[in-house]
């Protein structure tokens, strides 16, 4: 609830003359594990499909670049725990994020950020060895995009396609929370859409 009202409070800090607002449909990639722990076994990637709302405003404008600061928050998606194509719970994974980036306005516009993520997830299995529970991780990410927009007199509609990636993994599996830490997504891939006003 806490992450809800501070999202909400950046949104309402947007100016109506330099901002921005989107949505995002993304596709997050996780990595294969190999769980150490109460006998080996090897588990697929989790690659949930998730979607986000995003706002922003320009604290810099010099008009072919801009500084942006944004704030996103990203629903629940939810992901098979399997090992070898058979499905031993569920994995959901949410998040929200505060950042900055830069935007160039060239004939198509390119965008280079950071952010800073608190990515909550939550574990549903079958496996007595990992249990239920849920963990709250914070890590930075980087993103980058690359779309158009439609200038218009009042607002612009634009679209992006946008990859990011966290700056730190953690491939440990060695006991439970280890292991659900490795299971964070490692990669996602989207497209973001919305107006600028």
């Amino acid at each position: 609830m806490r992450s809800k009202v501070l999202f909400l409070s950046m949104m309402t800090l947007i100016p109506l003359n330099a901002g921005e607002l989107g949505l995002l449909v993304d596709k997050q990639f996780g990595k294969a594990q190999a769980a150490n722990f109460g006998g080996s076994r090897d588990y697929d990637a989790i690659s949930p499909t998730g979607l986000g709302i995003r706002g922003a405003f320009d604290v810099l404008d010099l008009k072919v670049a801009a500084l942006q600061l944004n704030a996103t928050w990203h629903n629940k998606s939810t992901g098979d725990l399997s090992a070898s194509g058979t499905k031993y719970g569920e994995l959901d994974n949410q998040y929200w994020a505060a950042g900055a980036m830069v935007n160039w306005k060239l004939l198509v516009n390119v965008g280079a950020g950071v952010e800073y993520r608190s990515e909550k997830q939550t574990w549903r299995t079958t496996l007595p060895v990992v249990g239920n529970g849920d963990n709250t991780h914070g890590r930075t990410w980087a993103r980058v995009n690359l779309g158009f927009s439609i200038p218009t007199p009042v607002v612009s509609p634009f679209f992006a396609l946008e990859v990011a990636a966290p700056l730190s993994k953690k491939d440990s599996t060695a006991v439970p929370s280890d292991f659900a830490e490795a299971n964070f997504p490692q990669v996602q891939i989207g497209i973001y859409g919305g107006i600028r006003f």
